[in-house]
């Protein structure tokens, strides 16, 4: 792996929020040669460095989580024929 390459993955591992372009615009000021941010994922991709997509889910607030906790009680004793009627 060429030099370049394993700054642009080093400068990822260092911090893995950074995205492709703030990858790319830290190698400019670097090396003062400008690479676009698929070039830069491209070589992170060889480094074994993926894009991930973090999960994205709503907070539950106490409210939810006594609903949820209710609903459970209701439920628990339900049996596979109750269940076969409901619909998700």
């Amino acid at each position: 792996m060429p030099a370049e390459d394993r700054y642009i993955v080093l400068s990822a591992k260092r911090n893995r929020r950074t995205t492709d372009q703030q990858v790319a615009n830290q190698f400019l000021a670097a090396s003062g040669k400008q690479i676009s941010r698929k070039t830069v994922a491209r070589r992170l991709r060889g480094g074994g460095l993926y894009a991930l997509r973090p999960v994205v889910c709503v907070p539950l607030t106490r409210q939810h989580r006594t609903a949820r906790l209710q609903w459970c009680r209701e439920h628990h004793n339900w049996t596979e024929q109750d269940w076969a009627c409901v619909l998700f």
